[in-house]
């Protein structure tokens, strides 16, 4: 049978309309996530390039199973590497998130490695022609046999995925017992979210294999889920606790009953603790947690939990906003900073909105940060 022997109908059903709906989705938010300022820079470029790279896979399926990839053959198999960034990704987005580093290393390009190869793999089948291109999907629609790189491709991926899947459960176990003795609104929302991703991954990862063994990619089922997830990604976004690094919990002596804590190591603590605050003014990083900064002063995280509870008598958060609306009193009345709007000096003390730098200011001095700045004109 030749290729112009096959009766094709190009068309989208509801189900592909309801992926384009996600991969749709996932443009808006990536584009949001890399323009928004204030945030935690790193974790939003991830993001952005996970929901994109899904975006692109989504669309690359609906391309595909609604036969508009013998309309537009040079749109084929462009998908292709991009699922070997999934799990990368991923990875590295739930990494930051969970730990004390804001930024990524150079040993981080291993990742993408599987990617380049995929890439470098299917250059000449991008540069053939419309009519080679045609020729080898027609190939591929009529003949089982001809469809060794989906079957290769699919293996490798499932693969690479079960192994960033076990390392984003091993971070999650790491975090949760850092976790064990202060937990704030974020990080609960971030363990809740991290957790959804591992869970909804796993889900994916199971059907992946479901459609790989018993459908050979025949329905849009699994990048629907992964659409579903696009969605998911926006939600937890915007309904995780931003600019309040830790819960205003009240001080409870038996907290500590059974702390190891000696007053002699405290009080070295708590110096150390100061030290850093005056010096390198680490409360500027609008996602500081207690665990990075415990990391950052190499004090266990309940020892600095306890520390601050106990010897300053506030809460972290509260310790920490302190810190932020001292230096935000100070730029406001500084002519040097006169060009920098409130919102602008919110961000640059380590607030993540304007509406969270005006709640703290408020609670800390009984006034906004803009009346506070035009008193002082």
């Amino acid at each position: 049978m030749l290729f112009t022997d096959i009766n094709i109908s190009p068309s989208l059903n509801w189900l592909a309309i309801l992926n384009l709906l996600g991969a749709a989705q996932g443009l808006l938010l990536a584009l949001a996530l890399v323009t928004v300022k204030g945030l935690n820079s790193t974790a939003n470029r991830l993001l952005a390039a996970l929901t994109l790279t899904i975006s692109i896979i989504v669309s690359g399926a609906v391309l595909l199973t609604s036969d508009y990839v013998f309309v537009y053959p040079h749109l084929s198999r462009l998908h292709h590497p991009f699922v070997f960034l999934a799990g990368p990704l991923l990875y590295l987005y739930i990494r930051q998130l969970t730990s004390g580093d804001n930024r990524l290393n150079w040993k981080d390009v291993f990742h993408f490695i599987p990617f380049a190869f995929c890439l470098v793999y299917l250059l000449p089948y991008y540069f053939q022609s419309a009519d080679a291109k045609m020729r080898i999907l027609g190939s591929e629609y009529i003949q089982e046999s001809s469809q060794q790189w989906y079957y290769l491709r699919s293996a490798l991926f499932i693969t690479q995925f079960l192994v960033y899947l076990i390392l984003i459960i091993l971070t999650i176990v790491r975090y949760s017992k850092n976790l064990a003795e202060q937990k704030s609104a974020r990080d609960r929302a971030v363990l809740w979210e991290v957790r959804f991703f591992v869970i909804a991954s796993s889900i994916l990862w199971v059907a992946a294999i479901l459609r790989y063994v018993l459908d050979r990619g025949g329905n849009l089922l699994v990048p629907l889920g992964a659409s579903a997830l696009i969605y998911a990604m926006g939600y937890l976004k915007m309904r995780r606790v931003e600019g309040e690094p830790v819960s205003d919990e009240p001080v409870s002596t038996k907290k500590y009953e059974k702390s190891t804590l000696t007053p002699d190591r405290a009080e070295r603590y708590l110096k150390r603790l100061m030290n850093c605050m005056e010096t390198e003014k680490p409360y500027i990083d609008g996602d500081l947690t207690l665990q990075k900064l415990a990391d950052k002063i190499s004090v266990p995280a309940n020892h600095l939990s306890q520390v601050v509870n106990e010897n300053v008598g506030q809460s972290f958060s509260d310790f920490v906003n302190s810190y932020r609306i001292e230096e935000a009193k100070r730029k406001l009345v500084d002519p040097n900073s006169k060009h920098l709007s409130v919102l602008g000096i919110g961000e640059a003390v380590g607030f993540n909105s304007k509406s969270s730098f005006n709640a703290v200011f408020k609670k800390h001095t009984n006034t906004t940060p803009s009346e506070f700045r035009k008193s002082s004109e």
